[in-house]
């Protein structure tokens, strides 16, 4: 085989830096148009595509365009990004939000975006957002554990859909308004959709169908239908409302060699370019293949591909293929977490405490399989690996370290600022630790708030956990309530029906 030098770090699997952005050139011709269109009517426009396709690169892309690009548009970009983590309602939506309290106080937009009408939207907005949100009372968690966790749920503030949709259709306004004032537009990104609520989509779709001039609303879905994949509901719902989808196909052989060279400074043959257009046209196949060659020095001929091929099962055991073993048992260890990562919750899981934290993070970007999130959290590089580690665990260490993470969170709880990604964490890991006795309890009422909230399907899943759990411990008058519950939720998704209380 030929060989080249071997290199140890390879090329993270995060979203590609608009700079070593590669091909898409349709797809790119298409935004820009869009974009042109934005400042005399709002556009909307979806990126669709398989996992691993390039959606959210081409989103990080578009956001260079809009704000970045020297000679561009130099307008605001406000992003958000929606975790699997079924309950998290608007947690997207008030990210946008953050990111345009930035831009208004502190960035280089403030000047255009500090008006105190602006201001007042912005509070208004994330206030609306939170009350709604919010199924517990946050006041009183902290010093709460275990079972005593169920005693501080209080009554949700009485803040209805109405008014979300209203707090947020005019703050986008008002942003459009200031927009039109300056020549510019404000690019609104969302990515992977797919994971979101009922109620995360029902604002979307709303938010689409009443637009402002100056808005660009522009967000990613992915493909792959199934079990949680939103879909084929969003692709009905925005052709509905006459927005534009711009599908992801697979990298043509040009467009390979162009990644090759930028991203690995590998020289690709036509041979093998048109063999990996074949085998493995998407970037995240790709990227695990070429970061494959550097690591054992091998050249990009035919020969080396097809051997790395071979042997290479799914794109994402070969991305961990040639990790160290440190590095493997980070990602094992972390994976049954629900991103966002807090930073106490991963010391604790890996056993970590002082300077040696600040060590870890960083030798964990390194790595290339895990990537740090604005707000300081971390999340795997990619979702593909994260998926790929939670399928290769055994039952036993599935168990073991959702156990461990319940543990965590609950050491930790003091030091954590998202009380509802805490408490729907806790939901999951004690039930995925077999922990039935407070798994019971917990899911039971959190399903009822979600259903409350009108998130049936959060609903339906959290109940469903508490009817698994009380049969598991026995609990006859638990059971009852649970499958009361549950079938008075499996009602309300088919039809109107009373209240469960």
């Amino acid at each position: 085989m030929d060989e080249v030098q071997q290199q140890a770090e390879g090329v993270s699997y995060a979203p590609s830096p608009p700079e070593e952005f590669c091909g898409r050139e349709e797809e790119r011709e298409r935004l820009s148009a869009i974009l042109s269109r934005t400042g005399e009517r709002g556009q909307a426009v979806m990126i669709s595509g398989p996992p691993g396709i390039g959606k959210s690169s081409l989103l990080t892309w578009l956001a260079y365009e809009v704000q970045e690009r020297p000679g561009g548009m130099q307008s605001p970009v406000l992003r958000g990004e929606i975790f699997d983590l079924p309950g998290m309602i608007f947690s997207a939506f008030r990210e946008l939000q953050k990111d345009l309290h930035n831009h208004a106080t502190s960035g280089r937009f403030g000047d255009i975006l500090g008006s105190e009408g602006m201001q007042e939207a912005i509070r208004y907005a994330d206030d609306v957002l939170a009350k709604y949100a919010a199924p517990v009372e946050p006041v009183g968690l902290l010093s709460k554990t275990g079972e005593e966790i169920i005693g501080i749920f209080a009554r949700s503030p009485e803040v209805g859909y109405d008014r979300v949709r209203q707090a947020f259709g005019e703050l986008l306004w008002e942003l459009g308004r200031l927009m039109a004032g300056t020549g510019r537009i404000a690019a609104v990104l969302l990515d992977d959709v797919h994971l979101a609520s009922s109620l995360d989509r029902r604002l979307l779709r709303d938010t689409v169908h009443d637009l402002p001039p100056g808005i660009l609303l522009a967000f990613t879905c992915r493909t792959e239908d199934g079990a949680g994949s939103g879909y084929a509901t969003m692709q009905e719902e925005i052709r509905d409302l006459g927005s534009p989808e711009v599908p992801l196909p697979g990298m043509r052989a040009h467009e390979i060699r162009e990644m090759a060279k930028r991203r690995f400074d590998l020289s690709v043959g036509d041979g093998a370019a048109g063999m990996l257009e074949e085998a493995s046209g998407d970037p995240f196949s790709l990227m695990a293949c070429f970061n494959t060659l550097r690591h054992r020095g091998l050249a990009p001929s035919p020969e080396n591909i097809t051997d790395v091929l071979a042997g290479a099962g799914e794109p994402a055991g070969l991305a961990f293929a040639v990790l160290d073993e440190p590095g493997k048992a980070w990602a094992e260890e972390l994976c049954v977490l629900n991103p966002p990562f807090a930073v106490p919750v991963m010391a604790c899981m890996l056993k970590l405490q002082g300077m040696s934290v600040a060590l870890i993070t960083d030798r964990m970007q390194e790595s290339g399989i895990f990537r740090r999130l604005p707000g300081g959290e971390y999340a795997f590089a990619h979702p593909l690996l994260q998926e790929h580690c939670r399928r290769e665990l055994s039952t036993g260490a599935r168990t073991a370290l959702n156990a461990r993470a319940a543990d965590c969170f609950e050491r930790t709880m003091h030091r954590l600022s998202g009380r509802l990604h805490v408490l729907l964490s806790l939901a999951c890991h004690f039930f995925n630790a077999q922990e039935y006795g407070k798994a019971a309890d917990l899911n039971l009422e959190l399903g009822l708030r979600f259903y409350h909230r009108e998130d049936y399907d959060t609903a339906l899943v959290l109940t469903q956990r508490a009817v698994t759990s009380a049969e598991h411990i026995g609990d006859d008058a638990l059971l009852a309530a649970a499958r009361q519950q549950r079938d008075l939720i499996r009602q309300k998704i088919a039809g109107p029906v009373e209240a469960v209380r």
